[in-house]
């Protein structure tokens, strides 16, 4: 990857937290940026980006990545439970930190950065490999978050689909039946979702760095606990992934993704669910910050490590 587009995806970073700083934008517009981000750019973004000829070969490395997903949220799951048992850590410091050792930034970095690294094809790659982590966060991930109440929220079944079918794996789905039938969407559509599509990655390296902005840095590095956890997810999780499937074989974008993706920081929605569920959000939002800001110095280690 050319290094000066991954200094350009930070330096949006840096606009976003330079216009929070210099309140050219109030703390209510995150929550725009990410509805307009989640339920409209992404899912266009990642739409877009399936549209390409139907394949064979294609369609069985499709197939590898989905079970590679699977067996990869498997063992992040059990290694957070692992550290949760090594460190002793309890309540809602056990929620938080279990759920970012799992769950990583993929909406919000790791699809620009796959865009960048490998274009359309690895954004086709890339969601399909999500498919995972779009049911998993809204079903592991709640279970995690909301299991220090003595009983689990009350939710009828039709809100609880309402998270996992979300607009993003809708579009994996119609993009992904496009693909197997080799339909066509109209040029003129097209054109016009591209461009809706493409402003998901200045979008969400600014909407970072607004939280960013948020968070006072004094309260955060006395917490080194917080900087194990940063480094299980930043470093040890991606070089694990990769040493491991490299010993089975793969390579190529069936190696690429899966350590890309789990070399990202935590995920944006952290702190969101840990608020929603009553839990931690000011230990979530510190470790957003802490994964996110190393992320700068890691990200580009993985990205030379894999070539």
């Amino acid at each position: 990857m050319d290094p000066n587009k991954i200094i350009s995806l930070f330096l949006l970073i840096m606009i976003g937290y330079m216009a929070k700083k210099a309140r050219f934008v109030s703390s209510d517009i995150k929550g725009h940026i990410s509805n307009l981000v989640l339920n409209i750019t992404l899912p266009l973004y990642i739409f877009t980006a399936m549209q390409f000829e139907f394949s064979t070969d294609v369609l069985k490395e499709t197939g590898t990545l989905v079970l590679v997903s699977f067996l990869f949220y498997a063992g992040v799951t059990l290694l957070s439970y692992l550290y949760a048992k090594l460190f002793k850590l309890k309540d809602t410091k056990k929620d938080v930190f279990q759920y970012v050792i799992i769950f990583s930034n993929v909406g919000y970095m790791g699809y620009p950065i796959m865009f960048e690294l490998a274009g359309e094809k690895g954004m086709f790659y890339a969601a399909i490999y999500n498919l995972s982590f779009n049911v998993l966060t809204w079903t592991l991930g709640v279970y995690i978050m909301s299991r220090h109440k003595n009983s689990m929220e009350k939710q009828t079944l039709g809100e609880k689909l309402v998270h996992v079918l979300n607009p993003s794996l809708f579009a994996v789905i119609l993009g992904f039946t496009c693909f197997v039938l080799s339909i066509r969407i109209p040029e003129l559509f097209m054109t016009t979702f591209k461009s809706i599509g493409q402003t998901t990655t200045p979008l969400s390296m600014m909407f970072i760095g607004i939280i960013l902005a948020e968070i006072k840095a004094k309260d955060i590095v006395s917490d080194i606990s917080v900087f194990i956890v940063a480094g299980i997810r930043l470093l040890v999780i991606p070089m694990l992934v990769f040493l491991i499937l490299k010993a089975v074989g793969l390579d190529g974008l069936l190696l690429t993704i899966p350590v890309v993706l789990s070399a990202m920081p935590a995920a944006a929605n952290t702190a969101v669910v840990a608020s929603r569920y009553e839990n931690d959000y000011q230990l979530a939002s510190k470790l957003i910050f802490v994964t996110t800001l190393l992320s700068i110095g890691t990200i580009p280690i993985i990205l030379k490590i894999i070539g």
